[in-house]
């Protein structure tokens, strides 16, 4: 599995699903009031106030990093894990 690790194929599948997962998590909000609990991936906040666009922008993909991208890679399953 670790061949996959930093594709952009695979870091763009990850984004799309933190963005339909975060769709969801908004539409219950929408309905129940947002849920005050710390986030995993960044516990010092609360979940429903980390700045997503932001996370997306700083974790995508970036032409010949390696290493970033595959960093960029585990955070972004960090976030499905957080959402």
């Amino acid at each position: 599995m670790s061949q996959f690790l930093g594709r952009q194929d695979c870091i763009e599948s990850l984004r799309r699903d933190i963005i339909d997962l975060q769709g969801v998590v908004l539409e219950v909000f929408s309905r129940t009031g947002p849920v005050r609990c710390h986030s995993w991936k960044y516990p010092d906040k609360l979940s429903c106030n980390l700045d997503l666009v932001s996370l997306l922008d700083r974790y995508d993909f970036v032409d010949g990093e390696d290493e970033f991208n595959q960093h960029s890679h585990i955070v972004l399953l960090e976030l499905v894990i957080d959402r």
